[in-house]
């Protein structure tokens, strides 16, 4: 690294304070000389992550991640050191040199350039231009002021096709990266890229740090699309955007949030705006998705609990029975606020204002409670089957999370089927068993499902216990392959999964290539089964005695191997008639006997030498 680079890396990081950077990601909270928080690289419940401002790091005492800022950047934006420092650069409006490099222009730091370039034109011609006068119109209609326009950065796409293509060239950017962004698309006869975003008002969707990463678009209601056009279109999937993880409005609401203490979680744009143009910015929405397990954990790095505004008329079916799953499985306190019949935010903040929509969010009840009361209210009457369809209904939700959780959401389980068991009047051990029997009916529907989708006709019984154990021996020690080659073969395993993985250890250790995971994982195409041979490793790598582990297990696959010709041959000693024949059987059955007893290899053979780990 030249001097004048080492001093631009220098001159970046002096630049960007780590305390405000990390706490750009995440809440952080000051204590002493430190400042503390929910680290986002594991699924952290208490602030494990620990910020100094005096030595410019970070560590998380749990899952042991640590650096510097350039660390924190390349690791929570999965992007490489050059990519940290051009961010970091023009975070702290620090130029650097451009490169012709494709790659270099292909980087996140250009991509996020180009979306704000995007966005700052979609916004002058909103507040410029004559052909966004029934944009304007529009969002007068709906009460979006001036300054909430401003602050959002709304924008506008007129109609023509071609309109932000042309933009780009003026601006000299590349359609290459613009295509990548999700901004243009190439036309199905190949000639030229036409715009993405037509005749719509433009919502930019940015990032906990304010940098827009994609857009929302709503369809005029005058514009002639309007009848074959979705009404709202989101960008597509790119590096910069995912709208399962993305939430309108965060980098708004996350400094109000923690005061308030709480995020509400409504459905649309406008809702988001409304609320904040009313005085009420701890307010957010997904885009166009149900809230799901991503967005919670975001949410988590700002906030304890979340709030769930639903319609009236839609708030108690798949919207909550989605939130109580969430609810179970998650350390977050989660719950439902409904509105009036026939309103939603955005109408009641116009209509009632802002003091109706806090009495909304005031009077939400937690997602278990609101669930308890929706299904005795819907079962009253039904007697003794009425409140076993009530268990059926709540517990069928509690079912779809995991049995087997460990810590805080093992402990909030527990007190879920405590109260629903006297909510419901029924004994809590009822309330267990039957937890129970609905999470074994759910478990053997999902092996039906992906028997199915495999082609199976019969089912796959549980793996043996040699096999397992002889599969989280060689995963854990590769170099103890050959050994298990000379003695077991692949087709003495019977289970399919297992069968695979051993087979394809040999077929590494045939073609000279270390039979490590690593190499496993890049031949065979099953996720599940990568998944249980990365659990069974940890199993093995746990047993220092690995060798002798599989000494046993030799021996054992050995038992296997020769017991049905021996119990064969016991069987034809005993009708046997001729002297004879009885002595060669009896010479053979002893023969047999001594093979299956036979004791530990001797150190060194197949290959291996006496390395004991």
């Amino acid at each position: 690294m030249t001097d004048d680079r080492t001093d631009l890396v220098k001159r970046v990081k002096e630049a960007n304070d780590v305390v405000d950077v990390v706490g750009s990601y995440i809440a952080l909270r000051q204590t002493g000389n430190t400042y503390k928080g929910l680290c986002p690289f594991h699924d952290d419940h208490r602030p494990s992550l620990t910020v100094d401002s005096r030595f410019q790091r970070y560590r998380c005492w749990s899952c042991g991640k640590s650096g510097d800022v350039f660390n924190f950047i390349m690791d929570h934006d999965r992007v490489d050191f050059r990519e940290a420092l051009e961010l970091l650069a023009r975070r702290a409006g620090i130029s650097l040199e451009k490169t012709a490099d494709s790659a270099h222009q292909r980087s996140r730091a250009v991509m996020l350039d180009v979306v704000k370039w995007a966005a700052e034109v979609y916004h002058h011609c909103l507040l410029d231009s004559p052909t966004a006068e029934a944009a304007r119109i529009y969002l007068g209609e709906r009460k979006i002021s001036g300054e909430t326009v401003r602050k959002f950065g709304l924008g506008y796409a007129p109609p023509a096709g071609d309109w932000l293509v042309a933009k780009a060239v003026q601006a000299g950017h590349t359609f290459d990266t613009l295509e990548k962004v999700g901004l243009i698309a190439l036309r199905t006869e190949g000639n030229g890229f036409y715009d993405r975003f037509r005749d719509r008002i433009i919502f930019p969707i940015r990032d906990r740090s304010g940098n827009p990463v994609g857009f929302g678009g709503r369809i005029l209601p005058s514009s002639p699309l309007s009848a074959k056009a979705p009404k709202y279109y989101n960008s597509s999937e790119t590096p910069l955007f995912k709208k399962s993880e993305q939430l309108y409005g965060l980098d708004q609401a996350r400094q109000a949030a923690a005061t308030a203490g709480y995020l509400a979680v409504v459905e649309g744009y406008m809702d988001v705006l409304m609320a904040h143009q009313k005085g009420i910015p701890q307010v957010v929405a997904p885009m166009g998705t149900a809230l799901n397990v991503r967005h919670v954990q975001h949410l988590l790095r700002w906030v304890p609990r979340v709030v769930l505004v639903f319609d009236a008329d839609a708030g108690g079916n798949t919207g909550v029975d989605r939130a109580l799953e969430i609810f179970v499985q998650q350390n977050v306190e989660l719950s439902i606020a409904t509105l009036p019949a026939g309103l939603d935010p955005c109408e009641l903040l116009v209509q009632q204002g802002a003091e109706a929509f806090q009495q909304v969010l005031g009077r939400a009840v937690d997602a278990l409670e609101f669930k308890l009361s929706q299904v005795l209210s819907a079962e009253s009457g039904s007697g003794v089957e009425g409140r076993r369809r009530a268990v059926d209904k709540i517990l069928g939700i509690v079912a779809l999370s995991p049995d087997k959780t460990s810590g805080e959401v093992a402990v909030k389980q527990e007190l879920i089927v405590n109260r629903i068991a006297r909510r419901l009047a029924v004994k809590e051990e009822t309330v267990w068993a039957r937890l129970g029997e609905l999470r074994a009916s759910r478990r053997r529907f999902a092996e039906s499902v992906q028997r199915s989708a495999a082609g199976e006709d019969k089912r796959v019984a549980p793996a043996p216990y040699r096999e397992r154990q002889l599969l989280e021996v060689l995963l854990a020690e590769p170099e103890l392959v050959p050994l298990a080659a000379a003695e077991i073969k692949s087709d003495q395993l019977e289970h399919p999964g297992l069968r695979q993985l051993l087979e394809g250890m040999y077929h590494l250790l045939e073609e000279g290539e270390t039979p490590e995971l690593d190499r496993l994982r890049a031949r065979i195409d099953n996720q599940a089964l990568m998944d249980y041979a990365l659990k069974a490793q940890e199993v093995g790598l746990a047993n220092s005695e690995r060798r002798a582990w599989l000494e046993k297990l030799i021996a054992e696959f050995r038992r296997c191997r020769v017991e049905p010709v021996r119990k064969e041959l016991q069987n034809q000693l005993q009708v046997a008639s001729d002297h004879t024949d009885a002595v060669e059987l009896l010479r053979q059955l002893q023969n047999r006997t001594v093979s299956s007893d036979s004791g530990p290899l001797p150190v060194g053979g197949a290959g291996i030498g006496a390395r004991r780990v």
